[in-house]
């Protein structure tokens, strides 16, 4: 069996728990699986669509994509720590959630390095040797029968969960990254940037030749500001359909302030009715529509999108006026190129 080439290093700009995590990680991860190389993909939100080459961020508007793990091999792989670079200056409020706990070493830690360089750190390892001398990450659930090998040894933050990921196209995601384009990149000449998932060579067991991870990238650059914001309530963070869905289909019925906030969260900068109705005043929301919003399509369908509702429900009931798209792949299409989404 060999050890794994995992780097003690990795996560070096990292504190804590990352530090002691990482460093467990290369001194426990021991295999003799089928090796392969290993990818993980940038996609849009809807988890099949790769992102790469050129990708136009209106300012100011929410970035979405997610990571999806894939291998070339029938045999599961043991481990990968990994690294998504980006420039901060350009993308802002950068969250990293929806991650896969099977065998994480620790949340995900975002971490500033300059100005203009940022990383978002994550990592997961399989350290079980199992009697077939198999691995389970990300392919085989954690074995849960009584006196079974548990399939992810845990020095301390090793998190565990019963599901089987799977590494077969689409793949299994990883993560969700979230984040929204500075207000002054209106243009690629303002803003062009690379983002990077990089494993600086952090992948468990792999040998001298015939494995490894392939890095993926992508550029995105800046283009003009939306002609809708559909962040409600302003806060930042990602467009969350029990909030600024829910209170711009509320708007768009004509829903009274004493019950337009039953049962949401409006976040602040505006908490209250009166200021999400003033804002949403100044959003052109006849994302579908051809000429005015109407509660029963532009609402409904915005709702949707935020709900991650797919295309193959996405238009049930709505009956769409003359002169809008006509496919579900085309409205969502159309409120992306809008609204600045990636839904």
């Amino acid at each position: 069996m060999k050890d794994s080439p995992m780097k003690q290093d990795f996560g070096n700009r990292s504190i804590g728990g990352w530090q002691t995590a990482l460093s467990a990680l290369t001194l426990l991860a021991l295999s003799a699986s089928v090796q392969a190389t290993q990818t993980v993909t940038p996609t849009k939100a809807d988890g099949t669509t790769a992102l790469s080459g050129t990708v136009a961020v209106p300012a100011g508007s929410t970035f979405t994509f997610l990571g999806m793990y894939t291998d070339d091999s029938a045999g599961p792989e043991s481990g990968l720590g990994l690294k998504v670079k980006y420039n901060p200056a350009h993308l802002t409020n950068v969250v990293v959630s929806e991650e896969y706990t099977k065998c994480r070493i620790a949340a995900a830690q975002v971490q500033p390095l300059t100005a203009s360089t940022a990383q978002a750190v994550m990592g997961w390892v399989d350290t079980s040797v199992r009697s077939a001398g198999a691995v389970g990450w990300p392919d085989l659930a954690d074995s849960v029968a009584g006196g079974a090998t548990i399939s992810c040894l845990n020095p301390g933050s090793i998190n565990s969960d019963t599901a089987a990921g799977t590494a077969a196209a689409p793949g299994q995601k990883l993560f969700k990254v979230t984040a929204t384009m500075a207000a002054g990149c209106t243009s690629a000449a303002a803003c062009t940037s690379t983002v990077l998932f990089d494993s600086e060579g952090n992948f468990s067991y792999a040998p001298a030749t015939g494995a490894g991870f392939t890095n993926k990238s992508f550029t995105i650059v800046g283009a003009a500001a939306p002609a809708c914001n559909l962040d409600a309530d302003g806060n930042g963070g990602a467009l969350d359909g029990f909030s600024d869905g829910i209170a711009i289909l509320r708007y768009l019925l004509g829903i009274g302030n004493a019950t337009f906030a039953t049962g949401i969260t409006l976040n602040s900068p505006r908490n209250t009715p009166a200021l999400v109705k003033a804002y949403l005043d100044t959003q052109n929301l006849a994302v579908v529509s051809p000429t005015t919003a109407d509660g029963f399509v532009d609402g409904i369908i915005i709702l949707r999108l935020m709900l991650g509702i797919g295309n193959a429900t996405l238009l049930n009931g709505v009956t769409l006026p003359p002169g809008a798209p006509t496919t579900a792949a085309a409205v969502r299409a159309q409120v992306n190129a809008r609204c600045g989404a990636s839904f």
